[in-house]
Order: C-alpha cells, then sequence, then structure tokens
C-alpha cells in the first residue's frame, strides 16, 4: 500500500465529524480479498452527509466580474485562501455540496470508479495514486437575458440534472466521483499516476498521444476531461463569485526566468548563478538546466534541459555578494558551465501538500505558484490537455466537439459520438479573445460572447487562429508559466493541432473519461 500518510488536522476532523454523526452501521466496508472499500458502502457514507441545500450563483454576462451567491449559497463568506503555516478560512468544509475525501484509487475499463483507501484510514499514502472523492452532485443551470444561474446541489431537485460524467456508459449512475488530485506523471515503467512529489509529465502530452500513453481504448483510463474541468470551475464560481480566477489564484504563470551559470563546477547538485536572478527563484519550485550546445534558448530543445528537467530546489546559499548557489534534488551529481543554461519548469506534483484547504505555498497572487482547489492541485506551469475535447476549424469558423465516451476517441479528430459545444468565441482573425461569461453546453463549462479582457469579463484569454482555418486543434487549458494575465480557469489555447507536443503542455489522468453523455 505504500507508506502510511498521517492526515492533516483538518481531513481528520471532518472524517471524525463523518463517523460521529452517522454510527458505525454507515461506514465504509473494505474488502480485504479485493483491496477495496465497496462502492455500496462508500455511496452511502456520503449519502449520510447530504445536507440537500441548493447552492448558487448567478454569473453576470457582462462585463462585471463579481457574480451573486443565491440560495443556501447567499451569505456564505468567500473562503480566504491560506499558505504554507496558515490554514485557509473556508466555511464551506462540511457543506454538503462541497464535501470531498483523498483516496486512493483508480478506475475500471467499464469506467466504474474504486477506493482502496481513504486519508486517516492508515492505509491511505499520496504516493499511490490519490484522487479527490465528491458525491455525485446535481444542477440546474438556466440563464436570463443578464445572467446564467448555476445551482449545485447534492440532492436531487425538481428540474436538476446529475454533473456532467455521472452516468456511466451502460446508464448506470457512478457511486461517487473521483478527480485527479495531481497532474500527470509518469513512474519508470513509463505509467500514468497522480502522486506527490514527481515531476510533471511534459514534452510528449498531446490529445492524440493522450490515447496511447492512457490506453484510452481498453481501460477506463484518460487525460482530463470535461466533466474533470467543470467541477473546478463550478466549485470556483460558488465559492469566490467571481468571474476573474486569477484575482484569487494567479498560478505558475508568470515565473518565465533563465539564467547562465556564473561559474564552473563539477561533481555538483548546485548551479552557481548571479544574484538577481537567484532571488526571483522560489524554493519548492522546478527547473531545467541543460549544455545548451545550441543557440535556441526555448525550453523545447533538449540541450536545454539535458541534464535535468524538472529537478526541485532545496535551497539557496550565499556564496558572495554578486552570486548564490541554488541546490536541487536530484539523482547524481552533474557538472556546470558558464556556457550552460538553468531555467524555470513546472512545478513537481505535491507542492502544495501543505497548504491546509485553498491556497498556495506562500502567494496565490505573486504569479510564480501553484494552487489548490477543493483538494485539487492546479497552475503548476504548463497548459493541460482536454482528453475528450477537440476544436474544429471549419475554414468559416471554429465549434468544439465533447466525446462521452473516451473509449472511442480517436486522433486527428472527433468521434462520430462526440456532441457539440457550440462555436469556439472570439473574432475571425487569429489572436487572443476574452469572453464574457460561461455557461456550460454537453458537459463543457465553456466561454461566450467577446469584446472583455484580463480585467473585465471572464477575465482569461482564449487562443484562436484565423476562421480561414481548416482542421483539428487541441484544448489546452489553464495556460503556462509565462502567459501572464491571459491564463486562468477558463483559459484556453486553441491553436495547436491534436497531435501538438511542447515542454509547456501537461495533462492528468481521469477517471471520468468514460460516460454516457449529458445525464438527464
Amino acid at each position: 500500500m505504500g507508506k502510511t500518510h498521517i492526515a492533516d488536522h483538518e481531513t481528520l476532523e471532518r472524517v471524525a465529524i463523518a463517523l460521529e454523526s452517522m454510527g458505525a452501521s454507515t461506514v465504509p466496508i473494505f474488502n480485504e480479498e479485493t483491496g477495496r472499500y465497496t462502492n455500496a458502502s462508500i455511496a452511502a457514507w456520503l449519502a449520510k452527509m447530504r445536507d440537500g441545500k441548493n447552492y448558487g450563483v448567478s454569473v453576470p454576462k457582462g462585463s462585471a466580474t463579481a457574480c451573486t451567491k443565491t440560495g443556501a449559497n447567499a451569505g456564505i463568506a468567500n473562503p480566504k485562501p491560506g499558505i504554507i503555516g496558515r490554514a485557509a478560512i473556508d466555511p464551506y468544509v462540511n457543506h454538503g455540496a462541497f464535501t470531498f475525501f483523498e483516496v486512493n484509487g483508480g478506475v475500471d475499463a467499464d469506467g466504474t470508479p474504486y477506493v482502496t483507501a481513504i486519508d486517516g484510514d492508515g492505509r491511505f499514502s499520496r504516493t499511490d495514486d490519490t484522487w479527490i472523492m465528491t458525491p455525485v452532485l446535481y444542477t440546474l443551470e438556466t440563464e436570463t437575458n443578464d445572467a446564467v444561474n448555476i445551482t449545485v446541489s447534492d440532492t436531487r431537485q425538481p428540474g436538476m440534472k446529475r454533473q456532467p460524467a455521472a452516468l456511466l456508459p451502460n446508464g448506470a449512475q457512478r457511486p461517487y466521483m473521483l478527480y485527479a488530485k495531481y497532474a500527470l506523471s509518469v513512474d519508470a515503467e513509463g505509467k500514468p499516476r497522480s502522486v506527490s512529489g514527481a515531476a510533471v509529465k511534459t514534452r510528449s502530452v498531446s490529445h492524440d498521444g493522450g490515447i496511447g500513453l492512457m490506453k484510452t481504448a481498453s481501460t477506463g483510463d484518460s487525460l482530463k476531461v470535461a466533466a474533470d474541468d467543470w467541477y473546478v470551475k463550478a466549485m470556483f464560481l460558488l465559492k469566490y463569485a467571481t468571474k476573474n480566477s486569477q484575482s484569487v489564484f494567479a498560478g505558475c504563470t508568470g515565473y518565465d526566468i533563465t539564467a547562465a551559470p556564473t561559474r564552473a563546477e563539477s561533481n555538483t547538485t548546485r548551479v552557481v548563478i548571479a544574484k538577481d536572478k537567484a532571488d526571483q527563484i522560489l524554493i519548492g519550485s522546478a527547473m531545467m538546466f541543460g549544455t545548451h550546445t545550441g543557440t535556441n534558448t526555448d525550453r523545447g530543445n533538449s540541450y536545454n534541459c539535458d541534464i535535468f528537467d524538472g529537478a526541485r530546489v532545496t535551497k539557496k546559499v550565499a556564496v558572495d555578494a554578486s552570486n548564490v548557489a541554488v541546490y536541487f534534488d536530484v539523482a547524481k551529481p552533474f557538472s556546470t558551465a558558464t556556457t550552460y543554461q538553468l531555467s524555470t519548469a513546472p512545478w513537481n506534483t505535491g507542492s502544495c501538500d501543505m497548504v491546509e484547504g485553498d491556497g498556495s505555498p506562500t502567494s496565490c497572487t505573486d504569479g510564480k505558484q501553484p494552487f489548490v482547489v477543493q483538494g485539487i492541485e492546479l497552475g503548476l506551469g504548463m497548459y493541460e490537455v482536454l482528453g475528450n475535447v477537440l476544436i474544429q476549424y471549419t475554414g468559416t469558423g471554429a465549434v468544439v466537439y465533447v466525446n462521452p465516451d473516451t473509449k472511442n476517441e480517436k486522433a486527428g479528430s472527433s468521434p462520430d459520438s462526440a456532441l457539440s459545444a457550440g462555436a469556439f468565441p472570439g473574432q475571425a482573425a487569429e489572436g487572443w479573445n476574452y469572453a464574457l461569461y460561461c455557461k456550460t453546453v454537453n458537459g463543457l463549462m465553456i466561454q461566450q460572447g467577446t469584446g472583455a479582457s484580463t480585467s473585465v469579463g471572464i477575465c482569461d484569454g482564449n487562443y484562436k487562429v484565423a476562421d480561414t482555418t481548416v482542421g483539428w486543434r487541441e484544448w489546452l487549458s489553464l495556460g503556462s508559466l509565462g502567459v501572464g494575465g491571459v491564463a486562468g480557469l477558463w483559459c484556453v489555447d486553441g491553436s495547436a493541432g491534436s497531435g501538438v507536443a511542447w515542454w509547456g503542455f501537461g495533462s492528468r489522468r481521469s477517471a471520468n473519461g468514460r460516460s454516457r453523455g449529458e445525464a438527464a
């Protein structure tokens, strides 16, 4: 089972409250023969935590960024995100629709999730595949001339639908939802993981490449899907009531630093650089280092990461008044030369593990750090590819397609089973566009309208190639470490072909790729 993870105080308290309120007869049942908790017992356990309340948020269609909390959500204060050593203040803890637990587990080939450990049970480890487990939610989304009104509950109310991906391909409802806590990494054998303390997998991740990497056609695994994206966006809107996600969590979007060593060393685990450069580098972040035998400084070139890629900064030590040694967690020593190149890289997974509640390691808004929302770690400094969403440029515009069942996903285009989510918004010419609001279409929460900016409307950019383009493009979400204000929860770069990979493209595992489609 791996090393036992000691749960933080908040998690233990939530588990204790849940167990105390429901009695021993409703605790999850662990089957020693299968090594799993029974899904029926977990579903019953989560059902006992329901509060049956309708939490709503009204998202204005105009340029205003502030949203209005409605229903049971009205009057609940926005959380105050935390940093390491200062826990978040989150009034949504223990509210039914916002309930979540960290678990180990996975997904079977038919799409059914399973749980092998729950944080606090003595079996749990963040070095095993780690997920955020939530109850299946029910939603009602209505639209007026002025706003999109979103309501979420843990109990089905009249008019409500199940959340995206709640139904398995056979029509049965999932017993619960699983969302990958961590960005995609791979083990020594190349197996996709969702674990703490790993360098993220980039450089070879694309929509098309993810199909083979995840063995999507024969397993329940896929790259991140629209349903995973929807959960984070819905929770953010309900909790923080703003369309401007970067005003709360900037993510690692302004951390584009390169430096040359100021001295040559051998058999070392450090790189000595100028103090002004070192002052910009955060302990705990990750960097890449290469011999820089070519002339191009782009991180995509192998010679700019051939010594290490994604090594964590462990400390900084002054060498003299002008130079600082930056130390790295690496498997073996290396040599340096003044012609080499050191560059920032996407953060390692688990960088927010010490943050209690929503928040970032030391600052949520400095543009250098990842963040966590509802237990899910995001914004590590690379785009996250969606595995079941593609944009088709038709020569006269662009249409977004969502494929409910990733078993049918194919390279180069969407399958016939894919559903239209409508037009990809933006002007006819190529460039960044800014939508005014968002709504959910066939399971994808997508931008709507045009004419906003980084400070009004949705505030996050969506990049569109010219309407005259013909072909398929992948859906790149969130933003990378140097894109700045265009990034955020609603950011999409729609310029890269479906098979394009880059050092700044990653993703995460999904347990929700196999679905019947938008649930009734």
